[in-house]
């Protein structure tokens, strides 16, 4: 049986590799596969940028009533961290954006990379912004299959 790809570990794989330090300064590309409070970073030294599965990670549905073949689609979730401004935060997603429809297709796991959306998240603490956003990788009509 072959593997299923791993949709987090790629896509850090895509941006860290894509990223242009020209337009944002590049951050600290954390792969996440622990709790949110036992994760540490410091914002002092580099912004940051994780990477964790969606919810769900994976979906697929049907084409067809044969169930030969299915639309997959895996969730990513990016979380975006900086002290240094609110506009800071903006640029790196899009630069974020920028990355993903300039290489939409360019995945080998992939047929397509879809930026959803971004969410600035408010914080309790003064001077750090944060925001998410979400990313899907679609393989649309491969053969359902598990053998």
């Amino acid at each position: 049986m072959a593997d299923l790809p791993v949709p987090v570990s790629l896509l850090k794989t895509e941006v860290s590799g894509q990223w242009n330090a020209s337009n944002v300064a590049a951050p600290t590309f954390i792969e996440v596969n622990v709790s949110a409070q036992s994760l540490r970073y410091d914002l002092n030294v580099k912004d940051a940028l994780l990477f964790r599965a969606g919810t769900p990670s994976i979906t697929e549905e049907p084409v067809g009533n044969r169930w030969e073949f299915v639309n997959r689609v895996y969730n990513v979730e990016l979380e975006l961290s900086t002290q240094v401004s609110r506009q800071r935060l903006y640029n790196m997603a899009q630069e974020v954006r920028r990355i993903c429809y300039a290489r939409r297709h360019s995945m080998t796991d992939f047929q397509r990379i879809q930026f959803e959306g971004f969410n600035e998240l408010t914080q309790e603490q003064a001077n750090i912004w944060v925001g998410t956003i979400s990313i899907q990788l679609v393989n649309s009509a491969v053969q359902a299959s598990i053998s």
